[in-house]
């Protein structure tokens, strides 16, 4: 769950640094507003493939786990199902 939770941060977190850096680069280099809008479209680029990144992670693991659920044995049938279902 943690996991979900910090995508939710990703996308605003990288364009909050694409901000910032433009934003002093821009001041100490005087080129108002060229920096700045370059590294917000960085960020906003980053942020949305780590994003997506985050995402089919999340749905891989799952579908991993998803995957093992299936092929545990089930254990809701009694040992005589269980006996006839082994291979002779």
């Amino acid at each position: 769950m943690a996991a979900v939770s910090s995508l939710a941060l990703i996308l605003p977190s990288s364009i909050a640094v694409g901000l910032v850096f433009g934003y002093f680069l821009d001041r100490w280099l005087k080129t108002e507003p060229w920096m700045l809008l370059t590294w917000t479209v960085l960020g906003v680029i980053s942020g949305i493939m780590n994003l997506f990144r985050g995402v089919k992670r999340y749905l891989d693991e799952n579908q991993e786990k998803d995957n093992r659920q299936d092929n545990a044995p089930n254990s809701n049938l009694n040992e005589k199902d269980n006996i006839s279902r082994r291979p002779e």
